[in-house]
Order: structure tokens, then C-alpha cells, then sequence
């Protein structure tokens, strides 16, 4: 079993990360091979490519759905399975499987145009991949009787200008207001149970108990806490480490772990390890808070606390930047900025 110990601090990674925990994708989204926008998209392979097709979760609530890069299968966020419309869910099936055929015939591309507008927004309004699959998308959201007001809101995907937002509407042929309309019955069933497997902390991380900044957290129920605690592997392009909002286990990037600096994976545990404690002192911190991160004094404390811990171990700034992924790719560039620079720190190009 690989490991790695770290020169300054006493703790030890196993960095053999699971597979990933991918399952068919008929167990939860039953029937989409009889829709119409599905068959347009994949024709007479279209029964055969969703019977290959799998679904990963991510147990994240500002997770929704994407295509996984390194095999072009869907990942879903649990929060979002549970939680939405099934109208919201439905399209989002189609959506994803425009861009499945898209990742079919090009891959190297749609990773490329994929990843552009990961740090800016904005971008994504104009995206060549997202265009098409959101005309598609939007035909479909019109035969199933939904009105402007519906599409409209359910094209929202994120803060942008208004000026962006209404030149994206009218690309989408959305130029003049419609009420909903009966439309069909949707034809599908989804299961909204996901499965998710979990690993005990201990397992990967050890060495953690005796770190003083983790006693600061729990004091005497250090180990109980670590021992009780849960990891989830997911996949993912970016290295990271963040925290599941509602019970605190830890989401974890399994090439992150397999590859990343051990201080910096350090740092990603020690910042979920201040969520949890947070979450289990009560409700101070709400994962629905509308202040977002800028405003937030509880999220500003524990990136504060992890940027202290960071500034003992000397570790330089741009490696601290690093551990602020969640808030970059979940802020409107011109926030992401404010929150760097409240910490006390120069952001990283958000463009």
C-alpha cells in the first residue's frame, strides 16, 4: 500500500484511491431511450448507448450534472437527484446526453471548450459546446408545454450580466413570451435513491489525531470524531478536497490523492475538518446562506483558520491560493476577489 510521509508534518497518506463507483445509468433514469430529443441525438444506437451508459454522484448541493472527462459518462449531484422538479431533471438528462454524443465524437475538444469556461462564467453563454445543447434542450423544454418563464428561469446558470443573459435568450429563440401549454406526460421514470459508497477516514489519512490543529477543533473527542468520519472518492479534472454540507464527510478527488503535493491535501483535509466542526456545533453554518462566501463570517473563519495553519507550515501562497477552489468556481469572478483579498491574499486569474 503506497504512502507518503510528509517532512514537516506527522501524518501519513494512502494515496491507492478506490475505482470510481460508477452504475448503470438505466437503475435511475428509466425510459429515456423512447424520447424523441434522445433519439434525434444518438438514432438507432440509441438503446445500445444507454445500456453502456453509466452515472456517478457526487454528494454536493451546488452539484447538478456534467460529463465526466476522463470516460464521458454522466455525474449527477445527490442534492440535485433528490431535490428537483422532475421537468429540471428531465431536461437536464437530455442536455447531458447532446453533450455525451458531443464527448463521442471529439473528446479532446469538448475537454478543451469545457474547461474554458470553468473559471469565467460568462463564457459559458457562448460556449460552442453549450449553444447547441441548450437549443436542443430548449425544443424539448417547448414540446413538453413549459412556458418562457420556465425555460427562462431554467436557464440560469450562475451570475452573469443581463446583457449576456437576454443576447443568450434570444439565441435560444426565446424573443417573445409564451405560456405553458399542456404538452405531453413525460415519458421516463427516475429513481432518486443514489447510492454512495463511503471509506473510513483512518483508512486514507492517518497520523491526523495528533495534529494540533485538529485537538483545537474537537479537544478530547479527536479520535472519536476521526473515527467515526467517511470518505467519498469522486472524479474529477480538478485537484480537490471539500466538504459534503449536510453530515461534513469529505469528497475527495481520487487523482488528487494519488498525485497531489502532501501539504496541499493537507491543507484540503484540515479545511473540511473545520466544516465538520462547524456542523456539529449546530445551525451557524448554513449551506444555503445567500451571503455566499464574501459575506459570510463563518466561512471566512475557517479559511482564515486553514490560511494560519498554512502560514505555519510556511507554505507559500500560491500553494494556500490552491485550497480556495470552491469558492472560485462557485463566485462570480469579481467575489472570488473580494474573498481572496479579505483572507489577505492576491487572487489567481479568474479569467
Amino acid at each position: 500500500m503506497p504512502k507518503q510521509t510528509t517532512p514537516s508534518l506527522k501524518i501519513k497518506i494512502n494515496r491507492n484511491a478506490p475505482a470510481s463507483n460508477l452504475q448503470p445509468f438505466r437503475d435511475y433514469f428509466k425510459g429515456f431511450e423512447n424520447v424523441g430529443a434522445v433519439r434525434k441525438v444518438f438514432g438507432e444506437k440509441t438503446a445500445s448507448v444507454l445500456e453502456k451508459m453509466k452515472v456517478s454522484f457526487i454528494s454536493n448541493r451546488r452539484m447538478y450534472m456534467g460529463i465526466r472527462d476522463n470516460d464521458g459518462n454522466i455525474s449527477i449531484g445527490t442534492y440535485h437527484l433528490k431535490n428537483s422538479d422532475n421537468k429540471v431533471l428531465y431536461l437536464d438528462i437530455v442536455h447531458e446526453l447532446f453533450h455525451v454524443k458531443q464527448y463521442m465524437k471529439d473528446k479532446k475538444y469538448f475537454h478543451k471548450e469545457h474547461m474554458k469556461f470553468m473559471g469565467n462564467r460568462a463564457l459559458y453563454y457562448v460556449s460552442p459546446i453549450e449553444v447547441p445543447a441548450y437549443l436542443h434542450t430548449v425544443e424539448e423544454a417547448k414540446r413538453i408545454g413549459m412556458s418562457y418563464e420556465e425555460i427562462s428561469e431554467y436557464l440560469v446558470m450562475g451570475p452573469v450580466s443581463q446583457k449576456i443573459f437576454r443576447k443568450f435568450l434570444r439565441e435560444m429563440n426565446l424573443k417573445k413570451r409564451f405560456p405553458a401549454t399542456k404538452g405531453d406526460e413525460l415519458p421516463v421514470v427516475i429513481n432518486r435513491e443514489a447510492k454512495i459508497k463511503l471509506y473510513p477516514f483512518s483508512d486514507y489519512f492517518q497520523g491526523f489525531d495528533e495534529i494540533e490543529a485538529v485537538r483545537a477543533l474537537f479537544g478530547e473527542k479527536t479520535e472519536d470524531v476521526l473515527k467515526g468520519l467517511r470518505i467519498e472518492f469522486i472524479d474529477s479534472p480538478f485537484g480537490s478536497i471539500f466538504p459534503n454540507e449536510e453530515d461534513g464527510h469529505l469528497i475527495v478527488s481520487s487523482d488528487y490523492l494519488r498525485r497531489g503535493d502532501a501539504k496541499s491535501i493537507y491543507l484540503g483535509v484540515l479545511l473540511c475538518l473545520n466544516f465538520l466542526e462547524k456542523i456539529l456545533e449546530g445551525p451557524a453554518l448554513n449551506s444555503d446562506d445567500n451571503r455566499g462566501f464574501v459575506e459570510s463570517a463563518v466561512l471566512l473563519e475557517i479559511y482564515r483558520s486553514v490560511l494560519a495553519e498554512a502560514r505555519r507550515l510556511k507554505i507559500p501562497d500560491d500553494k494556500i491560493v490552491d485550497q480556495l477552489q470552491m469558492p472560485r468556481f462557485f463566485m462570480p469572478a469579481s467575489e472570488y476577489n473580494r474573498f481572496v483579498k479579505k483572507l489577505g491574499l492576491f487572487p489567481k486569474s479568474t479569467g
